[in-house]
């Protein structure tokens, strides 16, 4: 089973996350075929534009896969710390248009991989959440993307607030530049991404790029205080319980169903 389908649109490319949960976990082979994926993109001049998307009435991604990410040693943290950074780069280095179909759940890195999208169609259903402070897990990553992408109050809203996005929020503060229903939100998106696609390419490109450099640069100049943040949490335990629950019951007894499907 291919943790990621690829196929074409016309002159979009879709991708769409397949783990066999239907929630999406991020691992190591998913990240791996966005990263390859989003290369062959920009290189490939059949492809026009792009459309990043978890599937119809399937979430977007839940972030880690808690079986496979969950740190051991400080290594472990800092590796990870490392990978979801570089997922955003590749993501954000691609100067053609992308864009994000998102229904379900996008958490964590899901949610810093919708950010990395030109333009985020959602669903009244799309249920996006920052939950990690309350739980001991730090989110410097998730919290710079928010506020370069959104602006600070909202971020606050999201990292501070702990709890699920209220899709009319949402698309008030631009997090989804629009609102499809859940049979219809791939369709919508590629939609979105084959007007980007009619662009004149030279214009397009070479604004996104503009624009992405300060978004990039930002990224790796934070990497290494994310590494510190992370592994000073992982040290302290103070998010040992919450995971531990996570992976013995699904995050039952948190009133979470979703999680019953992320591990």
């Amino acid at each position: 089973m291919t943790v990621l389908n690829v196929y074409m649109k016309d002159a979009v490319l879709v991708a769409q996350f397949n783990r066999e949960k239907p929630v999406n976990p991020l691992n190591r082979e998913l990240q791996t075929a966005i990263v390859e994926t989003c290369q062959f993109a920009e290189s490939e001049p059949a492809v026009k534009a792009i459309v990043l998307t978890g599937g119809v009435r399937r979430s977007f991604c839940v972030g880690d896969d808690f079986r496979e990410a969950r740190a051991r040693t400080q290594a472990d943290v800092e590796e990870l710390v490392d990978r979801v950074t570089w997922l955003c780069v590749a993501i954000l280095s691609v100067t053609k248009p992308v864009v994000a179909g998102i229904d379900g759940y996008a958490i964590g890195g899901g949610l810093q991989i919708a950010l990395c999208c030109d333009l985020r169609v959602g669903t009244k259903n799309t249920k996006v959440l920052g939950w990690e402070l309350k739980h001991g897990i730090g989110y410097p990553v998730g919290a710079y993307m928010l506020e370069k992408s959104l602006g600070r109050a909202a971020m606050s809203d999201i990292i501070f607030g702990c709890e699920v996005v209220p899709a009319d929020w949402a698309a008030r503060y631009r997090l989804f530049h629009e609102l499809a229903n859940p049979s219809d939100v791939v369709e919508k998106a590629v939609s979105r991404a084959a007007v980007l696609a009619t662009y004149p390419e030279v214009s397009y490109r070479r604004t996104k790029a503009a624009v992405n450099r300060s978004f990039v640069s930002g990224l790796k100049e934070l990497m290494p205080i994310a590494k510190k943040i992370h592994v000073d949490c992982f040290l302290s335990g103070a998010a040992d319980a919450h995971l531990a629950k996570v992976l013995r019951d699904g995050g039952r007894t948190s009133g979470k169903k979703h999680w019953n499907d992320h591990v």
